[in-house]
């Protein structure tokens, strides 16, 4: 089978993009590689596909540079309105993001929680510099990569996926009647306990099942990880805060959009959206 790759960015929906895509490759046999940054696979992401047998590489913090390196691959990306990166990144990293993997992090959560808000998204704005910065080298202009944007995405995750995958060539729209399902549970039984125990078999398959996608898709909504909550319902204590487009808007003051502009330029209008 080809290679897949999701190349994500921080505070573009990166943790549910790569939930859903462990389930997938769980029950579809492929070697899924979690790599967050460049030091994950020692600056060298061919080398570590070509020693691990990666089939599927999930990036969520990516670089353009190493996203070339790849050889021949199918790949999507996925970007987000780099104002509402920075309102999500203020609450979450003065509040509940983890530190224990991340502890640089501490020094500027501290800072954020000795200021007021306005001074404080004006801390978040050079902060996010790491994230928008990558966004903002980016080549949108990639054939084997499927482009998306996250508030489209979230929108309706079932067509979203149902497009990442067939861009993928790895979906498969056949109709699995009551004849086929058996054993498909067998194989995806098969590789799931494969990746407890490397003696068992795996059953890898070329493609998943629209059927198999979409029920993964719905096992995963937003509404569960919310505990409940609808989106546009705040939680300040969850990681999962509100799953809103524009929330920007109810927290940018004039100061905040000027240093914006001031550090990122028209990284807005180059990313498709309009102030």
């Amino acid at each position: 089978m080809a290679l897949f790759a999701y190349y994500g960015h921080h505070k573009c929906a990166s943790t549910w993009i790569h939930t859903v895509l462990d389930a997938v490759c769980a029950d579809a046999g492929w070697r899924l590689s979690y790599l967050p940054e460049a030091k994950d696979f020692a600056d060298d992401l061919p080398g570590y596909v070509a020693r691990h047998g990666t089939d599927f590489v999930s990036y969520v913090n990516a670089e353009i540079e190493h996203a070339r390196s790849l050889p021949a691959h199918r790949a999507f990306h996925v970007v987000r309105d780099p104002r509402d990166i920075i309102t999500s990144g203020y609450f979450s990293h003065r509040s509940t993001h983890p530190t224990h993997a991340w502890p640089e992090l501490l020094p500027h959560r501290e800072k954020l929680q000795s200021l007021p808000k306005r001074e404080g998204m004006l801390e978040e704005i050079e902060f996010s510099g790491q994230f928008l910065d990558r966004m903002a080298a980016w080549d949108y202009e990639q054939e084997h990569v499927l482009e998306l944007r996250q508030e489209q995405f979230t929108t309706d995750p079932y067509r979203g996926f149902l497009r990442v995958f067939e861009h993928l060539g790895a979906l498969d729209g056949s109709h699995y009647n009551k004849a086929r399902w058996p054993g498909y549970l067998v194989s995806s039984a098969l590789n799931i306990l494969h990746r407890k125990n490397s003696l068992v078999p795996r059953k890898k398959r070329s493609s998943i099942p629209g059927e198999r996608l979409l029920g993964i898709v719905y096992d995963q909504r937003y509404e569960k990880h919310a505990g409940g909550r609808g989106k546009g319902e705040t939680d300040e204590k969850s990681h999962y805060r509100k799953g809103q487009a524009n929330d920007w808007q109810n927290h940018f003051e004039d100061v905040h959009v000027e240093a914006f502009k001031a550090r990122y330029g028209d990284l807005v209008e180059r990313l498709g959206y309009s102030w």
